[in-house]
């Protein structure tokens, strides 16, 4: 089990030590409810990828005090960037772009304002996980539950029943559940979605509830 704490990162992060912190998937689960107040009640809201806030406080909340990301193709650029930005990046990317990676990162991100989670940690949470290439909402569950974080989930629904996400368009779910759209080909969603129940059910993570 890999061992990491705070003090791998940079000091704008150790506030997170005694903060009640919760995690908003970008699942369809995530805005079933108008859970919104709830959520803003959190001390930090960590959102993935392309969250959406706009318009929809009412059940996602409006907060976002950090943004993790795998600046993959698919990450659109933002005007509401968040102060805080964890990159979690799979390790065999990692590996073949080596420095050059933070071109692209800065390209997609439209800023240098991030961290970049080393190979060597990514690799260790990988390997120890036993999942080929997580998706870029488990790495993030995984590595705040290994710093012993306040850890609590919403929103994660795995792709499992539905490959959309909750800001997507009518049109662009219809195509992502006709299979038109591909998504998680690369990942292996039920193994992540096994994993994170078990933490759960041993109490490591706590979950939302309506």
């Amino acid at each position: 089990m890999p061992n990491f704490s705070l003090n791998d990162l940079p000091s704008q992060y150790h506030s997170l030590k005694n903060a009640s912190i919760l995690i908003v998937g970008n699942g369809p689960s995530a805005a079933r409810h108008e859970l919104g107040h709830e959520i803003d009640r959190f001390d930090q809201i960590v959102r993935i990828n392309n969250f959406v806030t706009d318009s929809m406080e009412s059940r996602v909340g409006s907060r976002t005090d950090l943004w993790v990301n795998g600046a993959n193709q698919g990450l659109k650029r933002r005007n509401d960037i968040p102060e805080k930005i964890l990159v979690m990046i799979p390790p065999v990317v990692l590996n073949h772009k080596g420095d050059t990676i933070h071109q692209r990162i800065e390209k997609r991100l439209g800023t240098k304002g991030y961290t970049l989670l080393p190979l060597e940690m990514m690799s260790e949470m990988e390997t120890s996980c036993g999942l080929d290439r997580p998706t870029t909402g488990f790495f993030s569950i995984y590595f705040f539950y290994l710093l012993g974080l306040d850890l609590t989930l919403h929103g994660f629904d795995f792709f499992l029943g539905s490959t959309a996400h909750y800001f997507d368009s009518p049109l662009k779910r219809w195509l992502k559940e006709k299979g038109l759209i591909k998504k998680a080909a690369k990942h292996d969603v039920e193994g992540e979605k096994n994993f994170v129940e078990a933490l759960i059910q041993q109490g490591k993570i706590k979950v939302l509830k309506p």
